[in-house]
Protein backbone atom coordinates (compact mmCIF):
# COMPACT_ATOMS: atom_id res chain seq x y z
CA UNK A 1 0.00 0.00 0.00
CA UNK A 2 1.43 3.35 -0.97
CA UNK A 3 1.59 6.39 1.25
CA UNK A 4 -1.03 8.09 -0.94
CA UNK A 5 -3.46 5.21 -0.36
CA UNK A 6 -2.82 5.29 3.38
CA UNK A 7 -3.42 9.04 3.48
CA UNK A 8 -6.65 8.66 1.49
CA UNK A 9 -7.91 6.02 3.93
CA UNK A 10 -7.05 8.18 6.93
CA UNK A 11 -8.85 11.16 5.43
CA UNK A 12 -11.87 9.02 4.55
CA UNK A 13 -12.18 8.01 8.18
CA UNK A 14 -12.21 11.64 9.29
CA UNK A 15 -14.92 12.93 6.98
CA UNK A 16 -18.15 13.94 8.66
CA UNK A 17 -21.40 12.24 7.82
CA UNK A 18 -24.25 14.54 6.82
CA UNK A 19 -27.85 13.66 7.57
CA UNK A 20 -29.71 14.57 4.40
CA UNK A 21 -33.28 13.81 5.44
CA UNK A 22 -35.18 16.30 7.54
CA UNK A 23 -37.21 15.34 10.58
CA UNK A 24 -40.84 15.88 9.78
CA UNK A 25 -42.14 15.64 13.37
CA UNK A 26 -44.31 12.59 12.74
CA UNK A 27 -44.05 9.04 14.00
CA UNK A 28 -44.37 6.64 11.09
CA UNK A 29 -46.05 3.68 12.77
CA UNK A 30 -46.45 1.80 9.50
CA UNK A 31 -42.72 1.92 8.84
CA UNK A 32 -41.97 0.81 12.39
CA UNK A 33 -44.36 -2.13 12.09
CA UNK A 34 -42.87 -3.18 8.74
CA UNK A 35 -39.41 -3.12 10.32
CA UNK A 36 -40.54 -5.22 13.30
CA UNK A 37 -42.77 -7.67 11.38
CA UNK A 38 -40.04 -10.20 10.47
CA UNK A 39 -38.79 -10.35 14.07
CA UNK A 40 -42.34 -10.77 15.40
CA UNK A 41 -42.98 -13.55 12.88
CA UNK A 42 -39.83 -15.38 13.95
CA UNK A 43 -40.74 -15.03 17.64
CA UNK A 44 -44.28 -16.25 17.03
CA UNK A 45 -43.00 -19.25 15.06
CA UNK A 46 -40.54 -20.12 17.83
CA UNK A 47 -43.30 -19.89 20.45
CA UNK A 48 -45.58 -22.17 18.42
CA UNK A 49 -42.78 -24.72 17.95
CA UNK A 50 -41.99 -24.69 21.67
CA UNK A 51 -45.64 -25.25 22.50
CA UNK A 52 -45.76 -28.12 20.00
CA UNK A 53 -42.84 -29.79 21.77
CA UNK A 54 -44.75 -29.78 25.08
Amino acid sequence: MTSMEIKALENAGRTTMVWTEGYDGQTHYGDVFRALAPALLILATAAVLMLAIL
